[in-house]
């Protein structure tokens, strides 16, 4: 990547960039692997016969973290993203206590890139939002999430798998990350969490996009400033994608 395309990154928040063409094919054999345990099914489809409360029990983000050989080889593609983004330092966050809790088979210092699940005409998807409000909620709970060293930013990284297409896939309001985002805290079943406001939702509506051209082999990196939603998905097929949270450590330079 040279250095207009990284100007272009810090300027919009987010850009398409290759991702390895072997992983894929490996974490998406690992997704049906544990939906055939739960299902015993090996059919994507087969979730279908779960109901929303088992899929909710089931599909907790605890159970969707990458085992440590898949994620191990993420990791070490991500630790080529310190210079790009302008950076000496990069790794994946761990997962929380809280998620430990879920997943007793998860360790301490886990690599948290994790899978989703997205069932077709199911509430699977979250409000639109910008990720370091919920980082910001966290701090000093259960739900915090680990760290190896101490960082100056971080960045996402969103993968498609199966059925993603323009009118599943994550959506992006460029140049987000650089303005004031209005947001409300609610009380739910699940603790505070933050909404941006309904107002500037529906002021802004207009500047959400797909970003991708093509699906294959590719993910979004973006600023975890950057204003983002997953929609719900319209189409007949189950959707599958990945997240990971990148850190940062920066140069003597301005922080974004």
């Amino acid at each position: 990547m040279n250095l207009k395309e990284s100007e272009e990154i810090l300027n919009k928040g987010y850009k398409v960039i290759p991702f390895p063409s072997e992983l894929p094919k490996i974490m998406i054999a690992h997704i049906m692997s544990y939906i055939a345990e739960i299902t015993k099914q090996r059919e994507l489809s087969s979730v279908m016969s779960l109901s929303d409360e088992e899929f909710i029990r089931k599909f907790h983000k605890g159970f969707r973290i990458f085992p440590s050989h898949i994620s191990q080889q993420i990791s070490n593609w991500v630790e080529g993203f310190a210079t790009i983004l302008g950076g000496v330092k990069t790794a994946i966050n761990f997962v929380s206590a809280y998620e430990i809790s879920k997943n007793p088979s998860l360790k301490k210092n886990t690599i948290d890139s994790f899978w989703r699940c997205v069932r077709p005409g199911k509430p699977d998807v979250g409000a639109a939002h910008c990720d370091y409000q919920f980082w910001e909620i966290a701090k000093g709970t259960d739900e915090d999430p680990g760290k190896p060293f101490e960082y100056d930013e971080r960045w996402k990284i969103w993968i498609p798998l199966v059925g993603c297409n323009h009118q599943t896939s994550l959506q992006v309001i460029p140049g987000s990350h650089t303005e004031e985002i209005p947001i409300d805290y609610l009380q739910t079943k699940n603790g505070v969490k933050p909404s941006i406001t309904p107002e500037w939702l529906a002021k802004n509506e207009h500047r959400f996009l797909c970003p991708f051209e093509k699906f294959t082999n590719s993910c979004v990196l973006f600023h975890d400033k950057l204003v983002h939603r997953g929609p719900p998905n319209p189409c007949e097929e189950v959707r599958l994608s990945s997240e990971l949270t990148i850190l940062l450590k920066l140069e003597e330079s301005a922080v974004i």
